[in-house]
């Protein structure tokens, strides 16, 4: 806050994102998420303020950057990077994060999704920060569905892409396949400062087959999930881990 005439006002700039133009994102996107195809979903570009996007890009780690990195190394099925450690993330990232578990971004998600009562998640289970080197990729697959710490299904994925200058060469596009993981039906390529949004389903079968082709530039993104404590009887399975549906790896 900062002070104006002796009133204290929000000071809005503080927060990785415009808020008020979050909200207008969130009711501009919000019909054509709710009927997207394969499953709802939201891609919207530009999303963070410009500055912040090339702030976070320049202070993401790298490979061996000593926070704690997680090795995924399940070749056909994954091979990436990730921390959820944010206690080690430089403070620029941490912020972000805390940002994007912060009131004003929940209001946001539940206007573009109409999924109300989300929760965020404060552990960062299976998020945080991601990193893709040269040979890495991720195989088609369906999300854990379920948070044994908040006892919480899980509704949403947020991606946000920071690799500055991604060119279709390098690979690592987000797929989104059909709800029985047959055929592919949309790409998304993993612009710049490019946020995705998607409910997560056990049929919500996505990922990046396509691998990463640089050894000088790393595939950089934030990931996270937020939470329901119920959802609709239909979409109500029992608790499983990732369901990976086949290599799909070319």
């Amino acid at each position: 806050y900062y002070a104006t005439l002796g009133f204290f006002v929000p000071n809005h700039m503080s927060y990785v994102f415009d808020p008020d133009r979050l909200s207008q994102l969130g009711a501009q996107h919000g019909p054509a998420y709710r009927t997207a195809s394969p499953y709802p979903h939201a891609v919207i570009d530009d999303f963070l303020r410009p500055e912040r996007a090339l702030e976070l890009a320049r202070r993401f780690p790298g490979a061996d950057a000593d926070i704690g990195w997680d090795h995924f190394g399940a070749e056909n099925y994954e091979v990436k990077m990730g921390c959820a450690r944010e206690e080690n993330f430089p403070p620029a990232l941490r912020q972000a994060i805390h940002d994007m578990n912060s009131g004003v971004f929940i209001r946001f998600l539940e206007t573009l999704t109409g999924i109300e009562h989300l929760l965020p998640d404060p552990h960062l289970s299976g998020g945080g920060i991601h990193l893709t080197r040269a040979g890495g990729h991720l195989g088609i697959h369906a999300d854990f569905n379920w948070h044994e710490q908040l006892q919480a299904h899980r509704r949403l994925n947020v991606l946000i892409y920071l690799t500055p200058g991604w060119r279709p060469d390098l690979g690592g596009e987000l797929e989104l396949w059909d709800c029985e993981a047959k055929a592919c039906q949309r790409i998304v390529e993993p612009l710049f400062n490019r946020a995705v949004v998607f409910s997560t389903r056990s049929d919500s079968s996505h990922g990046h087959p396509r691998r990463w082709t640089s050894s000088q530039v790393n595939r950089q993104s934030i990931a996270l999930y937020y939470y329901t404590t119920s959802r609709e009887e239909a979409e109500i399975r029992p608790p499983h881990s990732t369901l990976y549906k086949g290599y799909h790896v070319p």
